[in-house]
């Protein structure tokens, strides 16, 4: 017998499914978030504030759907004052050729002038019209529809939004097919946005390609702690209307009766909690691994267990003394070994200073926290901490190219991704340190979605950070919108029908 019964049960601490929870709350379900063993994202080692994934932001000032989740849950405020610009926007490094992105577009376009003189043309028209492509792609995604579009009754929706994006196409290709030509321009336009997506090589795909790039142009902003301070913002306005959050807590075991969730009991604890619909918002195949095997739909779990990442960002954490920065570098900077082959692996790092983003007032002006991340391929072998090491030297010669002398200065190495099992002492592989990219968007999904937010459980929904897709940041504010759209589906609140 439940102890007690919400309306909607969250099982993890991915941000889709905490902006999802939050809004819920705000129109009035009654939400209860269980943390499962989700990690901060900043963690220490000896005095170094490192994280487990990059802090990756934009979007605050242009984006609908980020917009207004901020203001529907009362946070105008903390959208004005919480998110700073970052500026300049990035450095971007190859071995012959060094640039600066600046917000101010004589001082980009000089940079450019100086390493690309040839491209010069081609880059004032692209920032001259860029704008203006966009345009389609915002009005999408203010209409939030609910994709991927796989119903008969879907077909009108999905022909007439494809009507109205299909204008990208062609002029986005128009105004950078001369850039993507030469590697060197084309990597520099396409690097930053492999970190900025969660599939890969975004540029394939003309919507989020345009989308990306013109919210990187548009720059980065830091937030003082990063994820760990959004997630603690969504928590809080849970708890302000209503909710509970329970962070220590795991699920153990989810009760299903003919293909619905109903009960949710709580590990070591003697309590049962009643659900009427339940989010996954964590590793959907770890969610449901607690469904007993006699009440689970198999082939759907195969499934799931089947759609494999095809890269994951992983994250080289150093601690140094602070003169190994170079002078004149952003606090973002890419570096690419070779724009010939690949943007992927070693070949490609997005390098992060400080990266925790504590408060300035936090920073030792001696040493520095920096963070490396590059995208390792996923191959069809298990993947394992002996690799993961193996990558993170490739990764290190690479870093070599901005930080010649980073040996000399380094004073602690700590990779995200790689752990000590406490029963055995062996080095494992820690998923918190993962981020999974994907090969491409969902079909039907205007090329915007990565994975199913619905699943083959009536009353489940998956808020994981997979569902992120190709707009990575905005994308999570984006699917918790769409996943509202379903909850009202499943479960409409009686006060809002009348």
């Amino acid at each position: 017998m439940p102890k007690s019964t919400y309306d909607v049960v969250i099982i993890g601490l991915d941000l889709p499914a905490l902006i999802f929870g939050a809004l819920a709350a705000k129109k009035g379900y009654r939400v209860l978030v269980i943390g499962h063993g989700s990690k901060d994202n900043v963690y220490e080692v000896e005095g170094f504030r490192f994280v487990r994934r990059p802090n990756c932001f934009f979007g605050f000032a242009d984006s609908t759907p980020i917009r207004e989740a901020f203001r529907d849950l009362a946070l105008v405020s903390e959208m004005r004052n919480v998110p700073r610009q970052i500026t300049p926007v990035s450095s971007f490094v190859f071995p012959q050729a060094r640039l600066e992105v600046s917000h101010a577009r004589g001082d980009f376009e000089s940079e450019i002038a100086r390493e690309f003189p040839e491209a010069l043309e081609g880059f004032s028209q692209l920032f001259d019209h860029l704008a203006e492509v966009e345009k389609p792609i915002e009005s999408l995604i203010a209409q939030a529809p609910i994709l991927p579009l796989r119903r008969f009754m879907d077909f009108f929706l999905h022909r007439r939004l494809k009507k109205e994006v299909a204008p990208v196409a062609p002029a986005i290709e128009a105004l950078t097919k001369g850039l993507l030509e030469n590697p060197f321009t084309m990597a520099f336009l396409c690097a930053p946005l492999q970190f900025m997506s969660n599939i890969q090589s975004p540029h394939r795909f003309p919507v989020p390609f345009t989308r990306l790039l013109g919210h990187y142009l548009r720059g980065f902003y830091l937030v003082e702690w990063g994820y760990d301070a959004l997630r603690e913002l969504f928590l809080n306005r849970i708890k302000g209307n209503s909710g509970d959050v329970r962070p220590m807590d795991f699920a153990d075991v989810i009760t299903v009766r003919r293909g619905r969730i109903h009960e949710i009991d709580l590990r070591a604890r003697d309590e049962t909690i009643g659900a009427s619909v339940l989010v996954a918002g964590t590793s959907l195949s770890e969610v449901l691994d607690l469904i007993p095997p006699e009440r689970a739909k198999a082939k759907y779990k195969a499934k799931v267990e089947a759609y494999l990442p095809s890269h994951y960002i992983v994250t080289l954490n150093i601690g140094a003394r602070r003169e190994v920065i170079p002078e004149g570098m952003a606090r973002i900077c890419f570096v690419c070994k070779d724009p010939r082959q690949p943007l992927e692996g070693a070949n490609l790092l997005m390098v992060q200073i400080d990266p925790a983003m504590h408060p300035p007032d936090e920073i030792d002006q001696e040493t520095v926290s920096i963070s490396v991340s590059a995208l390792f391929p996923v191959s069809k072998g298990a993947l394992e901490a002996q690799r993961l090491e193996a990558f993170h030297k490739e990764m290190l010669e690479t870093l070599r190219i901005l930080m010649p002398f980073i040996d000399e200065h380094r004073l602690v190495l700590s990779p995200s991704a790689i752990g000590i099992d406490q029963k055995t002492g062996q080095k494992v592989v820690d998923k918190a340190g993962l981020v999974p990219i994907f090969a491409e968007p969902l079909p039907r999904s205007l090329d915007l979605i990565s994975w199913q937010i619905k699943t083959a459980y009536k009353n489940m929904l998956f808020l994981g950070e997979e569902v992120s897709g190709a707009l990575g940041f905005e994308g999570q504010f984006l699917v918790a919108d769409i996943a509202l759209a379903h909850l009202w589906k499943i479960l409409p609140l009686k006060a809002m029908v009348s």
